[in-house]
């Protein structure tokens, strides 16, 4: 029964997340209905990126204090309506708010979500059961461009209000079952009080902590770059004309990587999945920016697979880290940490104004070295191997 909820938290990852796969198809809709400068549809996307992801945490240090599983079913339909909204405005100002609202959805059902599928799983397969509830939020990601392009296809912008939808539905489904879910959240929280060791080891937790949080930033970087940066680098310099295919497959191999990498963590352990993840894509990003042919596509896959695999690896490695603060956790490397590639992209752009975009894309095939570093430098953490001291010494 515990992998059905799973699946049904995963369900409610792809639907809350489906808004940041749809925000950047949407965007050029609404910078030519308001008449937008580049200046303001950067706003609109620095606003979805703080409400989203820079403030997660703040809903992880909330959920570790008071159970709040209502949480997700108000977050669910406030990701979808926030967007809904945008084809109803009539001002800048108020699109921005929307635009806050569909993050701040986004932003408070992580951390929430990720605690439930944190205490539906069992320590040993902690891996596996994460990477069930992560993969709804790759799909997610990846499915948006297609729900905005079909839902725009209709009356373009008085369409919008079709993507309120799935989060409308999905919220309906969390009510029904929010009674089981409270249920589940007090029995798991108590067993899990219980087992938690007490010990002296906040220094390496939190030093530990810290470079997770940069690793993901470089994962981050490395994704957020490749994304944002192949349908203008294939087309320059490589002569492909249709890169869109490149970033769907790139994708698309990240939520079968994600599938995989939760199980590989849970066998090998999650510092193994970290370094072996890096080093595949130092491998492999390369020659995926510089050869040519049937292999292009291969190597999109392979390193979408390995990049994103260690998606659902470095929640469950924080969330040990940092056992009595499982919220905290989830809405540091689900959000805060997965956020800063946006920043990464922004460094990235500036290079590519002043350097060219052949230099930029370099410098994404060499940030796998710094993962490597960081990855060697991280404990090697295994289930119920690394415990932590009380909320007051944390």
């Amino acid at each position: 029964m515990s992998n059905m909820y799973l699946i049904f938290l995963s369900i409610g990852h792809l639907v809350v997340d489906l808004g940041q796969g749809i925000l950047p198809i949407l965007t050029p809709v609404l910078a030519k209905s308001f008449q937008l400068s580049y200046f303001q549809v950067g706003i609109i996307a620095l606003a979805f990126t703080f409400s989203s992801a820079i403030i997660q945490p703040i809903f992880g240090v909330l959920s570790d204090r008071y159970s709040m599983p209502w949480l997700m079913p108000v977050s669910l339909f406030l990701s979808g309506s926030g967007l809904a909204l945008t084809g109803m405005v009539h001002s800048y100002g108020l699109l921005l708010l929307a635009v806050l609202l569909s993050g701040i959805g986004v932003a408070g059902y992580h951390p929430e979500g990720s605690k439930l599928a944190h205490f539906l799983s069992e320590e040993s397969k902690a891996g596996a059961s994460m990477a069930i509830f992560s993969v709804g939020g790759n799909l997610g990601f990846g499915l948006g461009p297609m729900l905005a392009v079909f839902v725009l296809s209709f009356a373009g912008l008085k369409s919008i209000q079709g993507v309120m939808i799935p989060g409308t539905l999905a919220a309906l489904l969390f009510l029904f079952l929010l009674p089981r879910f409270k249920s589940i959240l007090a029995e798991k929280a108590h067993k899990h009080k219980k087992n938690i060791k007490q010990t002296a080891k906040s220094r390496v937790r939190v030093g530990s902590l810290i470079i997770l949080l940069l690793y993901v930033t470089i994962r981050s970087w490395i994704q957020s770059g490749l994304v944002y940066f192949i349908p203008f680098y294939f087309p320059s310099f490589r002569g492909i004309t249709q890169p869109e295919y490149l970033v769907s497959t790139f994708l698309i191999a990240g939520a079968v990587g994600t599938i995989l990498g939760g199980p590989f963590a849970d066998r090998y352990g999650g510092k193994n999945g970290l370094l072996v993840s890096m080093l595949v894509c130092l491998i492999t990003i390369f020659p995926f920016l510089h050869l040519n042919g049937l292999l292009i596509p291969i190597l999109a896959f392979i390193v979408g697979a390995a990049l994103i695999s260690t998606f659902s690896t470095t929640v469950v490695f924080g969330q040990r880290l940092l056992p009595h603060n499982i919220g905290l956790a989830s809405g540091m490397l689900l959000g805060f940490g997965v956020g800063m590639g946006s920043i990464g992209v922004t460094i990235l752009g500036v290079i590519a104004d002043h350097f060219g975009l052949p230099l930029t894309i370099n410098i994404i095939s060499l940030l796998p070295i710094l993962g490597i570093v960081l990855a060697v430098t991280l404990p090697d953490i295994r289930a119920r191997e690394f415990s932590a001291e009380p909320n007051s010494a944390a």
